[in-house]
C-alpha cells in the first residue's frame, strides 16, 4: 500500500507538471497582455516596454513559465491587470461563493441519487425504474444553460408574478441585509441547475453498480445464512457498489470550478467560475491560468484521494 501511494503520488506530480506546461502556453499564446496597451494613443512604445518589462513579459516564454509556477507553489499568484491588484485579492472573496454552490450542490445530489440508484436497482422494472431511467436520460442530457434560464423565467419571474411576492432570486448571491432565509433564494435555483445533471448521472451509475452486486455469489450466500434483506444490501451490497460512485464524486469535486463557470455565469454567481469566464474573456492572463492551474491541481489531488479510498471501502482491494 505505501509503494501504490509513493508511485500514485510521483505520477500525480508528472501530471501536474505537464498540465502546468499545457495551461501556460496556450493561456499565453492565446493572448497578447500588451495588446490594450499598444492601441492606447497616450503610451509610447518606450513605456510598453518599460510596463512589459515590469511585469517580465520581455523575456523568454519558458523563463516566464519557470517564474509563474515557482510563484504558484509560493503563493504567489501573480497580478491582475483588470482589477490592478495581486490576484488571490481577486480570489479571495470568490472561493467561498463557489464553495457554498457546489457544496450544496454535491450534497443534494448525493442524498438524492444513492438512495434512489439503490431503490431503482431493488425493484428493477418497476414503474419507479421506469419513470426513473426515463427522468435520468433527460436530465443528463439537458444543457445547464438552458435549464438554468427556464428556471429563471418559470420560477423566477412566473412564479414570482403568479405569487405575488419575490420566492426564488434569478441573479446574485444575497440581497443587502438579507439573512439566511435570503441566501437560500438566491441558492435554490443554481443548485436545481447543477445538481439536475448530477442525480442523473449518479443515479444510473449507483443502480448499474448495484445490480452488478446483487448478482454475486457472495449476496447469495448472505442470505442462505439467513440475514435480513436491510443487513445484505446495506452491509454487504451497498458498499462495494460505492465503488464507482466515489470516483464520480471525486472528479466532481475536482472539477468543481469548470461545473460552476456556465451555472455562475448564468446565475452572476460571485465565484470562481464566474471569474475565470470573465478573465478568459477580457484576457486577464494571470487571473486565467491560475484558476485553470487550481483545477488541474483539485483533479490530479481528489482522484489521487479516491484511488486510496477503493481500499477503505473494499477491504479486498489490496495495492502490491
Amino acid at each position: 500500500m505505501l509503494a501504490y501511494t509513493i508511485r500514485k503520488f510521483i505520477f500525480s506530480v508528472v501530471v501536474l507538471f505537464l498540465a502546468s506546461v499545457v495551461i501556460f502556453t496556450l493561456v499565453n499564446l492565446g493572448y497578447d497582455p500588451l495588446t490594450s496597451l499598444r492601441t492606447n494613443p497616450r503610451l509610447t512604445p518606450e513605456q510598453i516596454n518599460e510596463i512589459a518589462s515590469i511585469y517580465g513579459l520581455d523575456r523568454p516564454l519558458y523563463e516566464r513559465y519557470f517564474i509563474w509556477i515557482g510563484g504558484f507553489f509560493q503563493g504567489d499568484l501573480g497580478f491582475s491587470v483588470n482589477n490592478q491588484s495581486p490576484v488571490s485579492n481577486v480570489l479571495a472573496p470568490r472561493v467561498w461563493p463557489t464553495i457554498l454552490l457546489m457544496g450544496s450542490s454535491l450534497v443534494f445530489t448525493v442524498i438524492i441519487a444513492i438512495p434512489f440508484g439503490i431503490y431503482s436497482a431493488i425493484r428493477k422494472y418497476s414503474a419507479a425504474d421506469n419513470v426513473g431511467t426515463f427522468f435520468s436520460f433527460v436530465g443528463y442530457s439537458m444543457p445547464s444553460f438552458w435549464l438554468g434560464l427556464i428556471l429563471q423565467l418559470v420560477l423566477g419571474v412566473y412564479l414570482t408574478a403568479w405569487a405575488g411576492t419575490r420566492v426564488f432570486y434569478t441573479s446574485g448571491m444575497s440581497t443587502q441585509g438579507g439573512g439566511i432565509v435570503d441566501m437560500l433564494q438566491h441558492l435554490t435555483l443554481p443548485v436545481i441547475t447543477l445538481s439536475v445533471i448530477g442525480i442523473a448521472s449518479y443515479s444510473r451509475f449507483q443502480r448499474s453498480a448495484m445490480l452488478d452486486v446483487l448478482s454475486s455469489d457472495y449476496l447469495r450466500t448472505a442470505r442462505a445464512k439467513g440475514l435480513s434483506q436491510t443487513r445484505v444490501y446495506l452491509k454487504h451490497a451497498l458498499r462495494n457498489a460505492l465503488i464507482p460512485v466515489v470516483t464520480l464524486i471525486a472528479l466532481e469535486m475536482g472539477v468543481l470550478l469548470g461545473g460552476a463557470i456556465i451555472t455562475e455565469t448564468v446565475f452572476a454567481w460571485p465565484g470562481l467560475g464566474f471569474t475565470l469566464a470573465d478573465a478568459l474573456y477580457k484576457g486577464d492572463y494571470d487571473v486565467a491560468q491560475t484558476l485553470l492551474m487550481i483545477t488541474a491541481v483539485l483533479v490530479v489531488f481528489f482522484n489521487y484521494v479516491a484511488d486510496i479510498a477503493y481500499s477503505l471501502i473494499d477491504p479486498r482491494i489490496t495495492y502490491a
